[in-house]
């Protein structure tokens, strides 16, 4: 009995772990839309964004339900929290959170939080990522100065309200960059343009490139949130790279056809089916998910 009582809590043990992985993988995956080197992929073309002041509305916040074959897995909450305006220069500070579903506690439990400021052209400067899923927390930070163009990486953990960093490094980077969180409002503002964007992200030491191909398509969408179908615009990307626990690099979303570019829902594929995000509620002043017609 005693050896059978061992065995299932290293059953238990190991599934914790497996699905604590996996919910980290799938944060890296809708954070920083599967960041990888994509070289391969030449043909792609740069296009500078359109205006964001009309997306970026301080106060806004999203919510997002996690769902992986039937099961809720979780939720993901998103804030813009300021804008300020600093010796002329206008940024924002935005932070989302993650965390598992409640019910699967025995399972798994994850609380992670995300941190970013960057600027109206949304070009990152600051970037922190905490899991405080454990009793210590643990964190990641970025910092960019693009006088110098160097990227400033420290890893660490936090006790109380102070960081303590166990690894530090400082390169080079080659252009401006979007961490994990920025580049979530970055897409955005490429949505009503028809182009294939390269955009350069961080999310370590270590500077890579996402891929985008905004399609400029309109789509009907139904959500369990809205009784009626959304107008939405629709676009792909890729990562090329086969990431953990079967996150292929393979993405697509579905985001609001109105200033606002609201995300409404977004898939991710897996060796064993797909990750599918859909908006859940929504706090955005004047804002309705805009009918199709």
């Amino acid at each position: 009995m005693v050896l059978v009582g061992m065995r299932l809590n290293t059953l238990r043990q190991w599934r914790r772990a497996f699905f604590h992985k996996f919910l980290l993988a799938f944060i890296i995956g809708f954070f920083c839309t599967l960041h990888s080197s994509l070289a391969k992929n030449a043909w792609c073309t740069p296009y500078t964004p359109r205006s964001t002041e009309s997306m970026l509305l301080v106060g806004e916040e999203l919510e997002y339900s996690v769902h992986y074959s039937f099961f809720n897995i979780g939720t993901i909450r998103l804030k813009i929290l300021s804008r300020n305006v600093s010796n002329g220069k206008v940024t924002y500070n935005a932070i989302a959170y993650m965390d598992s579903n409640p019910a699967l506690s025995w399972l798994v439990e994850l609380h992670a939080r995300f941190y970013s400021t960057f600027d109206k052209d949304i070009f990152s400067y600051e970037w922190i990522g905490e899991d405080s899923t454990s009793r210590t927390v643990n964190y990641q930070l970025l910092r960019f100065n693009y006088d110098s163009m160097k990227l400033y990486f420290e890893r660490g953990k936090k006790r109380k309200t102070q960081y303590h960093a166990y690894e530090r490094d400082t390169v080079r980077i080659l252009s401006k960059c979007q961490d994990g969180l920025s580049l979530f409002y970055y897409a955005r503002g490429y949505l009503h343009q028809k182009a294939d964007v390269t955009i350069p992200t961080c999310i370590t030491a270590e500077e890579r490139k996402t891929i985008i191909h905004f399609l400029n398509e309109r789509e009907k969408v139904k959500i369990d949130s809205v009784q009626y179908p959304i107008d939405c615009k629709h676009f792909i990307g890729v990562a090329d790279f086969t990431g953990i626990f079967g996150l292929t690099g393979e993405f697509e979303g579905w985001f609001s056809n109105d200033d606002a570019a609201v995300p409404i829902t977004a898939r991710l594929k897996v060796l064993l089916g797909s990750i599918r995000v859909e908006l859940r509620r929504w706090n955005r002043f004047g804002w309705v998910p805009p009918r199709w017609r």
